[in-house]
């Protein structure tokens, strides 16, 4: 077996490219790249100790976003990604939304739900991040509705890779996904939630949390980069966000 996968299965990003794989039929070895004790192997391959990263033979991919775009250099059929320049274009900017805004929001909200915690979300956070994800849902919904059904672009691909992880995650995390106002996302979201490909994904991670508390990762000084940094700064929890850096409950990239 050529191809590994060194992911968390609790990592949106690392999840979003074993969907990605398995859409497109790779077998590949996935090993839990975030083990304490696989910290300096993780770094070798990826210097800011980040999930995922890709190894076919001799070539190493770090970043969900260039790891499918290999996948789909390498092993084009079947396409993750529209054949229509304008819709790729369409496609490319609901994955950013996702990436780069979506999963900051529900990350930075969700830490009490996963890390080893003895407080409460700061003031005001909970409320700000389900404005947010609402406004992040309009956006998603403006796409779909004007889409063909069941699958926007075609057929499962990029979009769905990105979304999947993120949208399944949201009532488990305390946030609402209401029927009435995202009709076209509560739709979509069950029309993946039957395919097996998805249905591998939900409970594979489902599985992996509930085995956590006895793995050896990292709960308790949370890792940060800069989407989901910029996300609190531009709401005011800057001062929060001081005192976790003074407390020594942060951990950033290496480089």
């Amino acid at each position: 077996m050529s191809i590994i996968l060194y992911t968390s299965w609790i990592s949106t990003f690392a999840r979003k490219v074993a969907i990605g794989l398995e859409l497109k039929g790779l077998a590949y070895e996935s090993i839990d790249g975030l083990r304490r004790d696989f910290r300096t192997q993780l770094t070798a391959l990826n210097p800011r100790a980040e999930v995922p990263v890709l190894k076919d033979g001799d070539v190493t991919v770090v970043n969900s976003s260039d790891i499918l775009q290999y996948l789909e250099w390498r092993y084009p059929s079947p396409a993750l990604y529209p054949a229509e320049i304008s819709e790729r274009v369409v496609a490319r900017a609901l994955e950013r939304l996702a990436d780069q805004r979506f999963d900051s929001i529900v990350v930075d909200s969700s830490i009490w739900k996963w890390a080893q915690r003895n407080d409460e979300p700061p003031q005001g956070l909970l409320k700000i991040a389900q404005d947010d994800i609402d406004e992040c849902l309009t956006r998603l919904e403006s796409a779909l509705s004007t889409r063909s059904k069941p699958w926007p672009f075609g057929a499962p691909g990029i979009v769905e890779c990105a979304w999947f992880p993120n949208l399944i995650a949201l009532r488990p995390q305390g946030f609402a996904l209401e029927a009435d106002r995202f009709p076209a996302v509560v739709a979509w979201l069950a029309t993946m939630r039957e395919h097996p490909v998805f249905t591998v994904d939900r409970k594979r991670t489902a599985d992996f949390i509930k085995t956590l508390s006895n793995r050896d990762h990292e709960r308790q000084r949370i890792f940060w980069s800069g989407d989901r940094i910029e996300w609190l700064m531009s709401r005011g929890f800057h001062r929060w966000f001081k005192a976790e850096i003074e407390t020594g409950r942060t951990t950033f990239p290496e480089t």
